[in-house]
C-alpha cells in the first residue's frame, strides 16, 4: 500500500474512534445515568420504565441528590416536603424525616411511588407529568378546560409555559435514557 492510502485509512480510523469518544461523552454529561440499580429496583416494585424514572431525575435535579429547589422541593426527584409527608403515610413508612429526601435510594423509591400513584389517575404520560410538576388538584382543574384538555381526561397543554416544557422534555429524553439503560455507557 503506499503511503498515502495508510495515511488517509490511519485518518479515517482515528476520526472515526474521536466521533465514537465524543458521542460517549456528548450523551454521558447531557444524559447522565447515576444510581442504576436504585432506578431499576424502584422501576420493577412500581412498574414505571426505568428510563422513564431517569429522565424524571435528569429534568428534576440532573441527578444532584442535594438539589433543593426555590419552591423547597428536594433532592433527586424534587420531591415538596409536605407531598412526601402525605407520601409516607400512603407508603406506611414509620418516622419519616425529611432529610430522608437527601438519600438517592429513599427518594427514587418515593418519587417512583408518587408516579405510580398519578399513573392510576391519569391516562397518559403527558398528564401525569404535568400532575408530577404542578400539583395533581391544578392538573384536575385544568382537564375540567376544553381549552388544555382533550374530553375532560388527558391534556394538551396547560397555562404553565415551565410545565408544559417539562413534561415535553422529560417524554423527549426517555428514548435516550432508554439506550443508556440498554448499553449502560
Amino acid at each position: 500500500m503506499n503511503k498515502i492510502k495508510v495515511l488517509s485509512i490511519s485518518l479515517s480510523v482515528i476520526v472515526l474512534v474521536l466521533s465514537s469518544v465524543i458521542y460517549v461523552i456528548y450523551f454521558n454529561v447531557m444524559y447522565p445515568l447515576k444510581y442504576y440499580e436504585e432506578i431499576k429496583t424502584a422501576g420493577y416494585i412500581y412498574g414505571i420504565e426505568p428510563a422513564f424514572i431517569a429522565s424524571v431525575i435528569n429534568e428534576e435535579s440532573s441527578f444532584n441528590n442535594l438539589c433543593v429547589s426555590r419552591s423547597g422541593a428536594i433532592g433527586l426527584m424534587q420531591i415538596m416536603p409536605q407531598t412526601a409527608e402525605w407520601l409516607a403515610v400512603r407508603m406506611g413508612i414509620e418516622n419519616y424525616n425529611v432529610n430522608q429526601l437527601y438519600d438517592a435510594q429513599f427518594n427514587i423509591n418515593m418519587g417512583t411511588f408518587y408516579l405510580k400513584y398519578l399513573f392510576e389517575r391519569f391516562d397518559d404520560d403527558y398528564t401525569t407529568l404535568c400532575a408530577y410538576n404542578a400539583g395533581e388538584g391544578t392538573v384536575r382543574n385544568w382537564l375540567k378546560n376544553n381549552y388544555y384538555s382533550i374530553n375532560n381526561v388527558i391534556l394538551k397543554t396547560t397555562p404553565y409555559k415551565e410545565t408544559n416544557k417539562y413534561a415535553r422534555d422529560v417524554i423527549k429524553n426517555i428514548d435516550r435514557y432508554a439506550t443508556r439503560f440498554e448499553c449502560r455507557f
